[in-house]
């Protein structure tokens, strides 16, 4: 049956109209993160794993425009909002679970993991399908919140909710979740990852150690200092 009721987009809970999601999200400079994984993309065949709105994807594919780059999500509304965004390279976008990758065995030189490893329940499941399509030798960059982050310790020490500060004060202690949206079963942190558990996560399911980096180039200028003496305090890793 036709409806004339407009399109909508669900973002964070919110139900939101074409041009909502246009202003929303068109155009947002990439983050220090999203640089530091395009300069390590290596192959002819690249996949973005948890793709959100496509903006990575994008940018890979005009710095890339030899390489075949795709970007996959698992979240309907992800996929139709990058279409959207990006009409000219909406073949690039695609529907589907890290759970059960749509590719072949060892077909896929690199695949980049961006802020989606410390959401999923399953995440050695995730990796283990993810090693199935990435050819011998490929290449897999993940990158997740740093637990570590100078400024997620000082929150959780003497924020609001701060333990430190509420012992002090001689209060109860409380902890947070960190569900992000309500209404999106995704949009939550499950996991939080240190260098040492990640890396054992990988090197248990077949992945070799090659580098580490942390995200340093932060807006302002207090921060920035203190990453360019201190990168390990670093928002991502």
């Amino acid at each position: 049956m036709r409806t004339n009721e407009p399109a909508t987009y669900l973002v964070e809970g919110r139900h939101l109209t074409e041009a909502q999601c246009r202003a929303l999200f068109a155009e947002l400079p990439l983050s220090d993160r999203h640089i530091k994984v395009l300069d390590r993309i290596e192959g002819d065949t690249v996949v973005d794993v948890g793709c959100f709105t496509g903006a990575f994807v994008r940018e890979a594919t005009r710095r890339f425009p030899r390489k075949t780059i795709t970007g996959v999500d698992y979240f309907e509304d992800n996929i139709r909002i990058a279409r959207l965004l990006y009409p000219q390279i909406r073949h690039c976008y695609q529907q589907m679970s890290v759970y059960q990758l749509g590719f072949p065995d060892a077909t896929i030189d690199c695949i980049t993991l961006q802020e989606t490893l410390e959401h999923l329940e399953g995440a050695a499941l995730a990796i283990k399908e993810i090693n199935r399509v990435l050819k011998m030798g490929g290449v897999l960059i993940v990158s997740v919140p740093n637990p570590f982050y100078i400024w997620r310790i000082a929150a959780f020490a003497c924020g609001e909710t701060g333990n430190a500060l509420r012992r002090f004060l001689r209060r109860p202690q409380r902890l947070v979740t960190e569900v992000l949206s309500e209404s999106i079963e995704w949009d939550r942190h499950v996991y939080a990852w240190t260098p040492q558990t990640l890396l054992t996560l990988l090197t248990s399911n077949g992945f070799e150690y090659v580098d580490h980096c942390y995200e340093s180039r932060v807006p302002d200028r207090l921060r920035r200092w203190l990453l360019t003496a201190l990168p390990f305090f670093g928002p991502t890793q």
